[in-house]
C-alpha cells in the first residue's frame, strides 16, 4: 500500500503532504495542513523504511520530519500546533492533546528508524508540556486542550489524554529511549483510566462519549441509545497488553484479558471476521444502526488478537486473528484504484466517505503501516520463531536503543550490511553500538534472549 501513497501523498509545491485525497487520490479541498496528520505520514514512510531498507522512503519520512521542525513548532512557548494554512503558516495556535499526541507518534517512529536528535528532542519537549501543564490538580487526570501559553482552554478529560496516550506514544517512547520515567507515566495514566473511564460494565470511555473536568460522562446516544465505541475498547486493551509485556504487572494482564473477553462477545462477528463500530451498552448483543467497521478499528481488532496469542498460547486467538485479516483483506482493499477503504458495512460493502486521506477521519498511511509491521514483527517471532529484519540509519557511532518489541525476553540478535554480518555490541540486548557505523543504513534481527551459561 505504501507505493500509492509514495505516488500521492507527498505535496511537492508547498510542502508536508495532502491530508485530503479522493478515491482516485487526486488532492481535493481543504487545503489546510494539519501537523498531526502529516506526522502520521511521517509514520507510515519511516515505518516503510524500516521494513524494506528503500532511502524513497527515508527521504519523504524526512522530508515531512523536516516540515513539521519547520513550521508546526512553536518557538517561543513549545509544543506543536493544531492547524496550519497551505503555506505552512499557524492558522489555530490552540494545542489540543490528540494533535501533540499524533505528532509525537510519527516523529518517534521516525527517530527509531533515524536516530535524528531533533525528533525525539520535540517530542520529548511536548509530553513535558503535557504532563505539567495540562494536569488537573484539582480533580486529576490531565486537560484536552491548552492555549497559545499553555493555560488550560478546556479541562474535559478524553482517551488521548490517558489510554490512547500511553497505546499510542508512551510505549513506543520508552521502547525508543527505555527511559523508566516515561514508562511510569504509562502506569499511571493506565492506572487512572482503569480507575475513572470504565463503567461498571468494563466498557471504556473518552472517546465519542466524554468526560468534564469533574469526570462525570456525557454519554454517546445514537437511535436513542447509548454505545460505546469499539475503537476506545480495542485502544485500552492494545495498551494493557502491550503495558503488561512492558513491565510484567499482572493487573494490566488480567485488566486486559477481562476486556477482550467481553469484546469478542459483543464487538466480533465471528462468523465473518468483522470488528463493528459501536457497542449497546444495555444490550451488547444488540447492533448498532448502522453496523459499521472502520479500517483502524479492523486494524486494531488484529493486532489485539495476535498480543493475545502471545499472552495465553491460546491458539483461539491466532485464528481470530486469520480471521480478522481476511476481513481486511478482502473488503478494505479497493480493487479499482488500490489503497484502504476507510469504512465498510457489516457485509463488507464500502460505506461513507470513500476518501483515501481525510482529515475528518484521520485516514492517512499510518494505521496500515502500523499493521503491516506490528503483523511482520510479531507473526515472525511468535508464531513461525523467526527473526524479522529491520532497516535503521546510523549517523555516528553513538550508541542508540533501537528496541521494537515490547516483551524484554526478545533483543538483537544480529546486524548486517549488504548482507554481511557486521561487529556490534548490544549489553542491555536493546541499545546497539556498531563501531563502523558512519551515516549508514544497518539491518537489526530481534529474536529471543539467549540463555546464561
Amino acid at each position: 500500500m505504501i507505493d500509492r501513497w509514495l505516488r500521492s501523498a507527498p505535496d511537492t509545491d508547498h510542502g508536508g503532504f495532502y491530508v485530503n485525497l479522493d478515491r482516485q487520490w487526486r488532492p481535493v479541498p481543504p487545503t489546510e495542513k494539519t501537523p498531526l496528520l502529516i506526522s502520521r505520514h511521517v509514520y507510515g514512510f519511516s515505518t516503510a523504511y524500516m521494513l524494506t531498507g528503500d532511502q524513497r522512503y527515508l527521504q519523504v519520512a524526512r522530508r515531512g520530519a523536516d516540515y513539521l521542525f519547520e513550521h508546526a513548532w512553536d518557538t517561543k512557548n513549545g509544543g506543536w500546533y493544531d492547524l496550519l494554512d497551505q503555506d505552512g503558516r499557524p492558522l489555530k495556535r490552540t494545542e489540543t492533546v490528540s494533535h501533540q499526541l499524533y505528532t509525537n507518534v510519527g516523529l518517534t517512529a521516525y527517530y527509531l528508524a533515524t536516530g535524528d536528535s531533533r525528533a525525539i528532542e520535540r517530542v520529548r519537549s511536548s509530553a513535558e508540556i503535557q504532563r505539567k501543564r495540562a494536569l488537573d490538580p484539582t480533580y486529576g487526570g490531565y486537560a484536552q486542550v491548552l492555549n497559545e501559553d499553555l493555560s488550560v482552554l478546556d479541562f474535559g478529560k478524553n482517551k488521548h489524554a490517558h489510554y490512547g496516550y500511553v497505546g499510542s506514544l508512551l510505549l513506543n517512547l520508552y521502547l525508543a529511549t527505555g527511559d523508566r520515567g516515561v514508562r511510569n507515566w504509562s502506569e499511571q495514566l493506565m492506572d487512572i483510566s482503569l480507575d475513572r473511564m470504565r463503567d461498571r460494565g468494563g466498557w471504556f470511555y473518552g472517546f465519542r462519549s466524554t468526560f468534564d473536568r469533574q469526570w462525570r460522562r456525557t454519554p454517546f446516544v445514537n437511535d436513542g441509545r447509548e454505545w460505546a465505541a469499539t475503537g476506545a475498547q480495542l485502544t485500552a486493551a492494545l495498551a494493557l497488553a502491550r503495558l503488561y509485556e512492558q513491565t510484567g504487572q499482572a493487573r494490566f494482564r488480567d485488566a486486559v484479558l477481562e476486556l477482550s473477553k467481553s469484546l469478542t462477545a459483543d464487538a466480533w462477528n465471528e462468523k465473518t471476521g468483522a470488528w463493528r463500530d459501536s457497542i449497546d451498552v444495555q444490550n451488547p448483543s444488540r447492533v448498532a444502526p448502522p453496523a459499521t467497521v472502520s479500517w483502524w478499528v479492523q486494524i486494531y481488532g488484529s493486532l489485539l488478537e495476535m498480543h493475545l496469542y502471545h499472552l495465553t498460547g491460546d491458539r483461539v486467538h491466532l485464528d481470530r486473528f486469520a480471521k480478522s485479516e481476511a476481513f481486511f483483506k478482502q473488503h478494505f482493499q479497493d480493487p479499482k484504484y488500490g489503497g484502504a477503504y476507510t469504512e465498510v458495512d457489516a457485509d463488507g460493502t464500502p460505506s461513507g466517505d470513500l476518501h483515501k486521506a481525510s482529515s475528518t477521519a484521520w485516514h492517512t498511511s499510518y494505521h496500515e503501516m502500523e499493521h503491516a509491521a506490528m503483523n511482520y514483527i510479531h507473526l515472525n517471532l511468535y508464531v513461525h520463531r523467526t527473526s524479522p529484519k529491520l532497516y535503521l540509519k546510523f549517523s555516528d557511532a553513538t550508541p542508540r536503543r533501537v528496541c521494537q518489541v515490547d516483551d524484554p525476553r526478545f533483543v538483537i540478535t544480529g546486524v548486517e550490511q549488504d548482507g554481511r554480518p557486521v561487529r556490534y555490541a548490544a549489553s542491555d540486548g536493546c541499545t546497539l553500538s556498531i563501531p563502523s557505523a558512519r551515516g549508514q543504513t544497518f539491518a537489526v534481527t530481534y529474536g529471543p534472549k539467549k540463555p546464561r551459561g
